[in-house]
């Protein structure tokens, strides 16, 4: 397995690559999002960007912000003399404009999110928020297949948006590829269903995101082992299946030594016994330079 990291949005792109490459990470999961990593300043730098994963031997990955709602219900402007765009519409659009980044950046597997459905909207919009979001998805997981990338989504909580939904909209845009993120597989739930996401979905999974948190409804994205979740039991299950792509620690701290230490927990979960050469295993990398 190749293990990355996430780099913060609030700190600058080029310092994030060089401090998680120098960690020992195969890759960066790109958070293309403000402040300072939004696609309007990723194309600005992007040559920068280019020599910098060159020189580290890391490749990257792309990440979608999750409040970009594709459900979203409101579907009339504030002002009137305006013609009516929805907000999904919107969100639409600059989903697809992050995309377009990530592949000017070389990056073959985008992870997006599902619409959230509270138990109230579920009752009563639920089926037109999963066919708007449906709508929308076809779309931007035909420009991205068009560029040669992969648009993975990521499950919430069980409650937000059910694996009956998944298997829906799978069905729907058989295009669209599976991140299995195992800290939001634990949120509302007595046990972590991340072993019946894998089981229904195995087929489609290229990508897992993995962090600790208590249970209940805070996705605290802690340093693996200092929450609830036994993570190398599902990361044993995972590898078991002979998953061998991508997964990114998502362990938001101040403070990188926790990171640090959350990749020697998974490294020695996974039975890795030396660190990674970055020289020997360093993957292709695709210049997109004109």
């Amino acid at each position: 397995m190749k293990l990355g990291a996430m780099n913060s949005p609030s700190a600058d792109v080029l310092t994030e690559l060089r401090s998680l490459s120098a960690m020992g990470f195969d890759y960066v999961e790109l958070t293309v999002e403000k402040p300072y990593a939004s696609p309007e300043i990723l194309r600005r730098i992007r040559d920068k960007i280019l020599d910098a994963t060159h020189s580290l031997g890391v490749q990257l990955l792309g990440h979608i912000p999750w409040s970009f709602e594709l459900g979203h219900p409101y579907q009339q402007t504030i002002f009137p003399y305006h013609q009516s765009i929805g907000v999904a519409q919107i969100h639409g659009k600059r989903i697809e404009e992050a995309i377009k980044t990530c592949h000017e950046l070389g990056i073959e597997k985008v992870t997006v999110h599902p619409p959230i459905l509270t138990a109230e909207t579920r009752r009563s919009e639920g089926r037109r928020i999963i066919r708007q979001f449906e709508e929308a998805a076809n779309i931007f997981v035909s420009t991205a297949k068009s560029l040669g990338c992969t648009v993975l989504i990521e499950n919430l909580d069980e409650y937000a948006f059910t694996m009956s939904d998944f298997e829906e909209l799978f069905a729907e845009i058989p295009e669209l590829g599976f991140t299995l993120d195992i800290g939001h597989a634990n949120i509302g739930k007595l046990e972590n269903n991340s072993i019946e996401y894998l089981r229904r979905f195995r087929k489609k999974l290229h990508h897992v995101h993995l962090s600790d948190n208590l249970g209940g409804y805070g996705d605290l994205h802690l340093p693996i082992g200092a929450g609830t979740i036994d993570y190398a039991k599902i990361m044993k299950k995972i590898k078991a299946t002979d998953y061998d792509e991508t997964v990114t620690l998502e362990v938001f701290s101040r403070d990188k030594s926790y990171l640090q230490i959350s990749r020697e927990r998974l490294v020695q979960a996974l039975g890795i016994r030396k660190k990674r050469s970055l020289r020997q295993h360093r993957w292709t990398h695709r210049s997109t330079r004109s």
